[in-house]
C-alpha cells in the first residue's frame, strides 16, 4: 500500500489501540485496584492486542489483493515484514539491555514476575530471533511483550497463503484456520488474521450491507460488537464454555468494529486528523517502548499517583517513538520498499 492511498483512518485506529494498551499497563501497575474496576472495559489491552492482529491481517490482505502467489511475491513480502519489524525491535532490544538495571527486579505488582534476572549479552542475540523464542515465557524476557512480534511475524509469514485461500473462498480461510486451531497444536490467533483476511476479501460486500443499513442497525451492529467483546465479563460462569467455542470471543465483536470502521466515511473523517494519524504511525514503536518506561518510572517512583505517571509515561513513550519512527522505522520501510518492490505491502 504506497504513501499516496494508505488507509491513514486505520493507522489512526491502530494508534488508539497502543494508546489503550499503555493505559491499561499503567493504571495496573499504579493502581492496580482501579484496574479492576468497573470502568477497565474502557482500558481493556486484550482486545487492543487482538485487534492489532485482525487489523494487520486485514491491511496486509489489502496489500496484496491483487497480486499473484508466485516464489518470488511471497520472499518479496517476507524481506518486506522482516524491514518492518526487525530494526526498531532490534534497536529497542539493545536499549533495554543496556538500560536493564534502570528497571530491573521491580519489588511489587504485577512487574514483579519480570526482569529478575540478568541478561547476558548471549540472550540478547537469542531474543533477537524472535521466530523462535529463546526462553518463550515473558518472564525470561528482557521485553515481556514481544511475544505478540513473535506471533505477528510468523503468521505473516503464512499470510499470503491464506490470502490466496480467501480468494477463492472467502468464508474457507476463516472455517480451515478455525477447525486447525481447534485440531491441532497451532497458535490460536492465526484465527484473528484470519478474521481480518475475510473482512479484505469481502470488503466491497460487506460496505454495501453496512451502507444499506438505517442509523438504528447500525447502533444495533456496534451495540452487538461491543457485547461481545465484554462477553466473557457478562457471562464469567460460562468463560471456558464461549472461548472454547469462539476461540477468541471479543475478535468476533472487533472484526465487526472493523467493518464499521472501513464502512463509515464519518468515523474515518474523524480518525484522519494530523495527532492520531501520527499515534497511528509511531504505535509500533509506541508499542515496544512503552512497557520499559513504565518499568524505569516505577523502579524509582513507586508511589507516583495514576494521573501522573500516566501523563509521564504517555509524554516519554511518544517523544520516543517519534525518534524511532524517523530515525529508524521510515528509512527502514523504504528499504523494503526499494529493494523487494514486488509487493506493495507495508
Amino acid at each position: 500500500m504506497t504513501e499516496n492511498n494508505r488507509y491513514h483512518f486505520l493507522d489512526s485506529s491502530r494508534g488508539i489501540a497502543a494508546f489503550i494498551v499503555l493505559m491499561a499497563h499503567t493504571i495496573k501497575t499504579f493502581s492496580p485496584t482501579f484496574f479492576q474496576s468497573s470502568f477497565s472495559f474502557l482500558w481493556d489491552s486484550e482486545a487492543a492486542v487482538l485487534y492489532f492482529f485482525i487489523l494487520s491481517g486485514y491491511v496486509l490482505t489489502e496489500s496484496i489483493r491483487t497480486e499473484r502467489l508466485t516464489p518470488s511475491s511471497y520472499f518479496n513480502f517476507s524481506a518486506k515484514r522482516i524491514c518492518r519489524i526487525y530494526p526498531a525491535f532490534l534497536i529497542v532490544l539493545i536499549l533495554s539491555f543496556l538500560l536493564y538495571p534502570l528497571f530491573n527486579s521491580p519489588v511489587n505488582g504485577w512487574l514483579q514476575e519480570y526482569w529478575q534476572k540478568l541478561p547476558t549479552s548471549f540472550d540478547v542475540i537469542k531474543q533477537s530471533i524472535l521466530i523462535a523464542r529463546f526462553p518463550n515465557e515473558p518472564a525470561g524476557r528482557i521485553l515481556p511483550h514481544d511475544w505478540t512480534l513473535s506471533i505477528e511475524i510468523l503468521i505473516s509469514l503464512a499470510l499470503p497463503i491464506l490470502a490466496w485461500i480467501s480468494k477463492r473462498s472467502s468464508w474457507l480461510v476463516v472455517v480451515l484456520t478455525y477447525v486447525l486451531v481447534k485440531t491441532l497444536p497451532i497458535d490460536s490467533f492465526i484465527f484473528d488474521f484470519a478474521i481480518g483476511v475475510f473482512i479484505s476479501t469481502k470488503k466491497d460486500y460487506l460496505i454495501s450491507v453496512w451502507k444499506k443499513m438505517n442509523l438504528l442497525g447500525h447502533g444495533f451492529i456496534i451495540l452487538f460488537a461491543i457485547i461481545l467483546t465484554q462477553i466473557s465479563k457478562l457471562l464469567p460462569d460460562y468463560l471456558g464454555q464461549i472461548e472454547t467455542f469462539m476461540i477468541h470471543s471479543k475478535s468476533w465483536g472487533l472484526g465487526i468494529l472493523l467493518i464499521s470502521l472501513i464502512s463509515s466515511i464519518r468515523v474515518q473523517k474523524f480518525l484522519t486528523n494530523k495527532f492520531l494519524m501520527l499515534q497511528g504511525k509511531i504505535s509500533y514503536s509506541f508499542y515496544l517502548v512503552h512497557l520499559i518506561i513504565i518499568g524505569i518510572l516505577f523502579k524509582w517512583q513507586p508511589e507516583l499517583s495514576v494521573i501522573s505517571a500516566f501523563i509521564l509515561c504517555f509524554s516519554a513513550s511518544f517523544l520516543l517513538s517519534v525518534l524511532l519512527y524517523n530515525s529508524i522505522e521510515k528509512p527502514w520501510i523504504q528499504v523494503g520498499k526499494k529493494c523487494f518492490s514486488g509487493t506493495k505491502g507495508q
